[in-house]
């Protein structure tokens, strides 16, 4: 495979795998720019490891391997440091943009038979203004505007009236460990498949799948079914083999350690999505 064609299938894997990923950011108010800082982060993060033997790995080098500059890759290194503290405050942001849209779309001054009203950004009553200042604390106005629009959830015509595009945008109860979840079995997979790649058959790890399209939903219904029932079993005679070995190893105190096991997962989605397929 020639270095073109291996990048373009590359740049086709990435676009299939963020697309799940977008969309929940979309739903979850989570804008562009929000998730460029993560990614940037992550770049800064996972290009630590790939020092010169025998040297600190340095701004500059890190620069180098990511094409950011060395100003924005020193901020990334001290912001990685206290991640916890940027994900606090851009959730802060988000929930307030929640809270807005929520009542934008249930308060009587800012909807019409359930529907949102258009609203012009300034003046006297019902205004995007007003709903901001009622719902987003201290946040500005023209600040929430520009994170609605990037998330592509408002329209903004030439006489600063806005209007709400997507009414998806509604707060729900998240169940964290769903979300923990989600991360850690598509690290999982992901891990393996860039494994298999990077080794190019010298060695490999487990990796299978099987699936058709143009079925109804009586037949995925079935299959469903017929997979929940064979996998609960395979994982439960799995678990009880680890379990077994666990109690009988024995380890050197110097001895690597690892985390290893098998994760099984259904998929179903209307056919033709995604024009990466």
């Amino acid at each position: 495979m020639s270095d073109d064609s291996s990048q373009i299938a590359f740049h086709k894997a990435v676009r299939q795998l963020v697309r799940p990923l977008v969309r929940l950011a979309i739903k979850r108010g989570v804008s562009v720019n929000d998730l460029y800082t993560w990614l940037k982060a992550i770049y800064v993060e996972e290009a630590e490891s790939f020092k010169i033997e025998g040297k600190k790995q340095s701004t500059s080098r890190i620069a180098l391997l990511t094409g950011l500059d060395r100003k924005e890759v020193a901020r990334l290194r001290k912001l990685n440091q206290n991640m916890d503290q940027l994900l606090h405050q851009q959730a802060k942001r988000t929930n307030r943009a929640i809270r807005a849209i929520n009542a934008w779309q249930k308060e009587a001054a800012y909807c019409k038979d359930g529907q949102p009203k258009p609203l012009p950004l300034y003046g006297d009553g019902a205004s995007f203004q007003q709903l901001t200042f009622e719902h987003c604390g201290d946040i500005s106005a023209v600040t929430v505007l520009k994170e609605l629009e990037q998330s592509g959830l408002v329209e903004v015509g030439s006489d600063d009236v806005i209007t709400l595009k997507d009414s998806s945008y509604i707060p729900h109860e998240d169940n964290e460990e769903l979300l923990h979840l989600m991360g850690q079995a598509g690290h999982d997979l992901l891990s393996s498949a860039i494994y298999n790649i990077n080794q190019a058959g010298k060695t490999s790890r487990l990796q299978l799948s099987v699936a058709y399209q143009r079925m109804n939903k009586h037949v995925t219904n079935k299959l469903k079914k017929l997979i929940e029932t064979d996998s609960y079993e395979l994982l439960k005679k799995l678990d009880q083999w680890i379990d077994q070995e666990l109690d009988q190893q024995q380890s050197e105190d110097d001895e690597p350690q690892y985390r290893a096991g098998v994760g099984i997962y259904y998929f179903e989605e209307p056919y033709g999505q995604d024009d990466d397929q």
